[in-house]
This record gives structure tokens, C-alpha cells and sequence, in this order.
């Protein structure tokens, strides 16, 4: 099977139409979202509709989670705070029933899907190193871990003496080995790379691909800026910040 991998959409309509596009070339088999459909952006029912619609396996974001429990955002900064409460006001209640029965973990052919880290997926930790992503291996049984959260794309595999990041977009999973992958942000990338980050999974081959794909940030952008939404979730868009 050949998986779409999807992280932190950030309710960008045009990010994720743009992944869904390139997707019609890479022709996955299903698509897996490791959660953080909404906060940030300006198309929240947009986007929760569509991934409803691909019946992907989805698990909770902090953003998600956030979106029906107010108390959550009190660890946001000003700008995910003010959107995330602009993303309340426009929530129908069956779009706040389906974030809310996301759990905060899946499987998936084989790999554990997680927003943040496999140790705590409630307190919502950021993995940022190979170091960091070290004791994590202990917390799960599964080859491959997927995780979003930071929007940085990495890929780290456990060795003798602890962890290692791996260069390079693609990679060959070793049957002996156990892997970490941040798969990066559709709707937010903050790596320096504006383009839209996702990752394509393919459990047969024991191979994965990050890929690039650009999408109409200024016309994301646009939206953000004429929704009331913080200007400066706009402009970093175009910077990939």
C-alpha cells in the first residue's frame, strides 16, 4: 500500500488542494493525517470537509483539540490564540463532534500515527532532534512512527547508541531498523520552504518520499488578511517562517 502522509493542514484550502493535485500523479492508496486540520488559516470547514471525504486515517492535533476545548489554547502564543478562537466562531457542531472523536493516536499497515511525540501525545511535545526523538523509540512497538507538530520535515532512525537524522527526501526503511518521521506541514511550512510538505509512504516497498509541492500562498494570504485573522499568519506563508 502507498500512503499520502498528511501534518499540520492549518485550514489552507490552497496548500491542500495543491498536496491533493500532486497526489493524482503520486496515486497513494489512502491517505493517513497526523492531525492540526485547523487554526491559522482562513478555510477550516473547507478542509475538515475534504479530509472527511478521503476518509483518511486522521488523529488529533493540539490546534484540533483546541478548536472545541477552550482551556487548551492557554500554551498558544497571541496569534494561534486569536485564530484559534476565530476558528471556534465558525465551527459548525459536526465539524466540532468529528475533531473531538479524533483520537490522539492510530496504526496504520504498520505505523504509529501521532501529532506531537509517541511518550505523551496529550502533552504535546516537540521533537526537534535526533536527540530528543532518542527515549521516544522505547514508547511504541511499531517500525515507523509519523509525527507533525513542529512543521519541519525530519527523519530520524534508531541506532545502537541512540538516534540519527537521515539527509536526504528519500528513504530506504530497513527491516532491522525503527524510524521517527516528521512528514512536515501542508498548510504552514516553517523550514525556510514555502511549498507545501507531505510524505508518501509505501509499506510494501519499505520506502518513504517527502515531496514539495507550491500552492497560491499569496491568494491563502489574501484570505487571511480580509478574514481578520493576524496579519502576520499571512505573511509568513510566503516565507515558509
Amino acid at each position: 500500500m502507498r500512503y499520502a502522509v498528511l501534518s499540520d493542514i492549518h485550514s489552507n484550502w490552497e496548500a491542500l488542494e495543491a498536496v491533493l493535485e500532486a497526489c493524482e500523479i503520486l496515486t497513494p492508496d489512502a491517505y493517513l493525517c497526523v492531525g492540526d486540520l485547523v487554526g491559522y488559516g482562513p478555510d477550516p470547514s473547507r478542509v475538515i470537509a475534504e479530509v472527511r471525504a478521503r476518509d483518511a486515517t486522521t488523529v488529533r492535533g493540539n490546534h484540533d483539540h483546541a478548536a472545541f476545548d477552550s482551556g487548551e489554547d492557554r500554551y498558544f502564543n497571541d496569534w494561534a490564540r486569536e485564530a484559534i478562537a476565530w476558528t471556534r466562531e465558525r465551527l459548525t457542531a459536526s465539524e466540532r463532534r468529528y475533531l473531538e472523536d479524533l483520537e490522539f493516536t492510530a496504526v496504520a499497515d504498520g505505523a504509529l500515527l501521532v501529532h506531537a511525540s509517541p511518550s505523551e501525545p496529550r502533552a504535546w511535545r516537540y521533537i526537534m532532534s535526533a536527540s530528543e526523538a532518542g527515549p521516544e523509540f522505547a514508547m511504541f512497538d511499531e517500525s515507523v512512527c509519523f509525527i507533525g507538530h513542529s512543521h519541519v520535515p525530519m527523519a530520524i532512525v534508531q541506532t545502537d547508541s541512540g538516534a540519527s537524522e537521515i539527509p536526504g527526501d528519500e528513504i530506504a526503511l530497513e527491516p532491522d531498523r525503527r524510524y521517527i518521521i516528521n512528514v512536515g506541514s501542508v498548510g504552514q511550512p516553517r523550514d525556510g520552504d514555502p511549498r507545501a510538505a507531505f510524505g508518501i509512504f509505501d509499506s510494501d516497498r519499505r520506502a518513504y518520499r517527502l515531496v514539495r509541492t507550491t500552492y497560491d500562498a499569496e491568494e491563502t494570504s489574501r484570505k487571511i488578511f480580509d478574514s481578520g485573522l493576524p496579519t502576520f499568519l499571512g505573511e509568513r506563508l510566503l516565507t515558509g517562517r
